[in-house]
């Protein structure tokens, strides 16, 4: 009967198209690497300083290209006026409003934040997307990133700042160490 040798040739193009549609697990072994925190590929040999009220870009010797995995910790305090009120880099609740003054409606007050300058970066943590210059909680420990893809013409960065809607009077920072596998 001819049924059974449709039936095999069937299975064999489902497993050919499901091979090509369905992509494969994103940087299972760098993710691992993250989860298991085995040693990074590169890691930034001291803490360096994120100060609390600029922008500061983190650049690190291996770019930063599709399936990079990142941990990032951080310890300090952020002062958030001119009267001395201090906020840990971790930050805190209630979550700021949504009301386009903060940078991270979805990150703690006055938590340490980040963003990459191009493409999309995946915070396990909570599960969501970041596109390109929107900014993504950091806090003490990010967890594990891990960096979706960029455009293939730009060089993308890490930018660091604090969720807060006015960093002109702010001082202090955090102490920052970036892990990378890849």
């Amino acid at each position: 009967m001819r049924i059974r040798p449709r039936l095999s040739v069937l299975a064999v193009l489902v497993l050919v198209a499901g091979a090509v549609l369905v992509p494969a697990a994103p940087a299972a072994a760098d993710l691992d690497g993250c989860y298991d925190s085995t040693t990074p590929r590169f890691q930034d040999p001291a803490p360096w300083s994120a100060p609390g009220n600029v922008h500061t870009g983190w650049s690190t010797p291996a770019g930063v290209v599709r399936s990079d995995a990142f941990r990032i910790t951080a310890t300090g305090n952020v002062r958030i006026d001119f009267w001395g009120t201090t906020k840990n880099v971790a930050g805190e609740l209630p979550l700021p409003p949504d009301n386009g003054e903060w940078p991270a409606p979805d990150a703690p007050r006055y938590a340490l934040i980040a963003r990459v300058t191009d493409g999309e970066m995946l915070v396990l943590k909570n599960g969501r997307i970041y596109g390109q210059s929107r900014w993504f909680p950091v806090g003490a420990d990010s967890g594990c990133l891990l960096f979706l893809g960029n455009s293939i013409d730009r060089r993308p960065h890490l930018m660091f700042t604090f969720n807060d809607p006015n960093l002109g009077d702010n001082g202090g920072g955090a102490s920052v160490r970036v892990r990378q596998w890849f």
